[in-house]
């Protein structure tokens, strides 16, 4: 069965960033290539740094908001040659080479930081089935029909693979797909769960403005839930416009 394309593919090379948006990607049984590489840690508490507090299978994390302020991106090889440019939407702040990255990133965000590797995370992902994040176009239109006034962009919700849905699928497509696998392009994924959203969504970034209404409607409407969590059964190259079908 058809079900659309894909539209958007998402990458956050810093655990708590803003992502970058790609036209394609080496998508392995860990994710996305170079998907939350790096982390951010706080040196007093020895905590990673998220968005929100929140206990994550890896451990405690510390609430810091305005890291949404900061990007990250990536180029080269994650395991090999590599680096990534970190800032805001108007200046960068440092790359990773950079001896001085952790010390320029603590100054951004008003604390003392340190920039570092931290595979923890995805290995607890990968784990849960959590390594792959799909949101479709049927669920941000049925989201946004529930709260006309609300902002239902992509970036809000921090997906790896945006589906533009074929016209007749309408509503929280996705829900569907759970247990089931599915093809995009070449690869073949498994959706294992739905997506429970959480106090991010409301969060104020760059060009999205702070709304508390966005969770409040997901978890009147649909439970708290939007989007599913997958795990890639094949690896591959996932590319803008691979067709996406129930395998």
């Amino acid at each position: 069965m058809n079900l659309g394309r894909v539209a958007e593919i998402w990458r956050y090379p810093v655990n708590g960033l803003q992502g970058e948006k790609l036209a394609e990607s080496r998508v392995l049984s860990t994710g996305i290539s170079g998907d939350h590489l790096y982390v951010l840690r706080d040196v007093k508490s020895n905590r990673v740094l998220d968005p929100k507090s929140h206990p994550f299978s890896w451990g405690e994390s510390l609430g810091h908001p305005t890291m949404l302020e900061l990007g990250a991106r990536l180029s080269g090889e994650p395991d090999g040659e590599h680096e990534v440019r970190i800032g805001t939407p108007e200046a960068e702040i440092c790359t990773t080479k950079d001896p001085n990255a952790s010390r320029l990133v603590g100054e951004s965000l008003g604390g003392e930081v340190e920039l570092v590797r931290y595979p923890r995370i995805v290995e607890s992902w990968v784990r849960s089935g959590r390594t792959l994040h799909l949101l479709t176009t049927a669920s941000l239109e049925a989201m946004s029909r529930a709260y006309p006034g609300g902002d239902f962009g992509v970036r809000r919700f921090r997906p790896n693979i945006v589906v533009a849905t074929q016209p007749d699928l309408e509503g929280y497509v996705e829900d569907g797909w759970v247990g089931r696998e599915l093809d995009l392009g070449s690869l073949r994924l498994r959706v294992e769960k739905p997506n429970v959203r959480c106090k991010v969504t409301t969060m104020r970034q760059p060009g999205i403005v702070e709304d508390a209404l966005i969770l409040q409607t997901i978890q009147s409407v649909h439970g708290s839930n939007l989007g599913v969590m997958c795990t890639a059964l094949s690896e591959g190259v996932l590319r803008v416009g691979d067709p996406v079908s129930l395998a």
